[in-house]
């Protein structure tokens, strides 16, 4: 299918449009969010959150045209309800297993978040039965479980390849996990409190944290491409 569009922003959830945890997209920020989306651009969230925890987000609802869910692990676009996920299915049996046997851990549809680096050798031993590569992200704190080769930036180029767009790519993130879908972005930016790596990547960091960096930063282009 095609959402058509010339352009599009791409956005991390937690640190950057809200301060994470249950946190939630401020009504300003939604306001202008949407000035970007009736002015045609298409909105994405690339996010580790899972398809179903977002879906029962008010403050997300109806907003974004594509979420790249689970740091690139599954996409989903929200106007057609197709929802994919990246992995094979021996990625899906070893956290199946890792869910049963392996203590520790937060479920997600299709990964878990670990609590403690204790279990890292009982999922060495399952991920080398089955026979995947896997990798821990150290997400600020959370240790999310990723394929080896997956992230939030295959996820992305997935999810452009399906709404078949070859536009001009603004990305936002704050963390390590967002500096795949900023180097691939014609214009990168991040709020203040980004991670050290994230500011020796971007075009423009705000002066302001999380939610309010990301007005500052969409202030900024709606003077150049919205008022112009």
């Amino acid at each position: 299918m095609r959402l058509r569009s010339s352009k599009a922003l791409v956005l991390d959830l937690d640190g950057t449009l809200t301060k994470g945890g249950e946190d939630r997209v401020t009504p300003e920020l939604r306001n202008m969010l949407e000035q970007f989306k009736k002015a045609g651009w298409l909105l994405i969230l690339a996010t580790g959150r899972d398809r179903r925890y977002l879906e029962s987000r008010d403050d997300l609802r109806n907003l974004f045209d594509g979420w790249v869910c689970e740091a690139g692990i599954s996409i989903y676009i929200p106007s057609t309800n197709e929802y994919r996920i990246l992995v094979d299915e021996r990625w899906l049996q070893f956290i199946s297993e890792v869910k049963k046997k392996v203590e520790y851990v937060i479920f997600k549809e299709n990964t878990v978040n670990l609590l403690s680096k204790r279990c890292l050798e009982e999922i060495d031993e399952i991920a080398s039965r089955i026979g995947v590569e896997y990798k821990v992200l150290n997400n600020k704190g959370s240790l999310l479980l990723l394929p080896r080769n997956t992230d939030k930036s295959t996820g992305l180029n997935e999810l452009l390849r399906s709404i078949d767009f070859h536009g001009y790519l603004v990305a936002v993130g704050d963390s390590e996990m967002d500096i795949g879908i900023l180097k691939n972005a014609d214009l990168k930016a991040a709020p203040s409190n980004a991670d050290g790596s994230v500011k020796e990547v971007v075009d423009y960091l705000s002066s302001r944290e999380d939610g309010e960096g990301v007005i500052e930063i969409l202030k900024n282009l709606r003077q150049k491409y919205i008022e112009e």
